[in-house]
């Protein structure tokens, strides 16, 4: 399951004054951003993150950065819905799954249950993250365009 977290990140001196958006920008092409606002006060950015395994290790990835001051990690709970869950529901769910380490445990096929809970997402959420790695493709793809560019050889004549 991947952990959701908010950054609360603050830029050094000298990129504040210049190369601030190029310092947003290099935050945006990492995969596990989901989105970058830039806000005002003791912090200069919030970035939304979804890592898919540890979220320290995401937190060392920005903290290497050379522009980044300080990060300050906000992690988002279990949703509210898994929270409520009843106590009957919670009781049904492990019983289900004991009922499957058995059949497993005695070389049996998986029980037949219930259709799994398939969550819907928010509405427009999937436009949204094609429309954020079609932005980091294109971020990836001028970043490769100039190295290409740099590293031609003049021709010889």
């Amino acid at each position: 399951m991947a952990t959701n977290a908010y950054l609360l990140i603050r830029a050094s001196e000298a990129v504040r004054h210049n190369g601030y958006l190029k310092a947003l920008e290099d935050l945006w092409t990492l995969p596990e951003v989901e989105y970058v606002e830039p806000v005002s006060g003791l912090y200069d950015c919030v970035a939304r993150v979804e890592a898919p395994v540890r979220l320290i290790f995401l937190v060392h990835k920005i903290m290497a950065k050379s522009w980044v001051e300080r990060v300050h990690v906000l992690r988002v709970d279990q949703p509210v819905q898994e929270a409520l869950e009843s106590e009957e529901a919670r009781t049904a769910r492990l019983m289900r799954q004991r009922e499957i380490i058995k059949a497993y445990r005695a070389g049996l096929p998986r029980p037949p249950g219930p259709a799994p809970k398939l969550h819907a997402a928010p509405i427009g959420a999937e436009e949204a993250q094609t429309a954020r790695l079609m932005r980091q493709r294109e971020i990836i793809k001028a970043h490769y365009g100039k190295r290409r560019t740099l590293a031609k050889p003049a021709p010889v004549r």
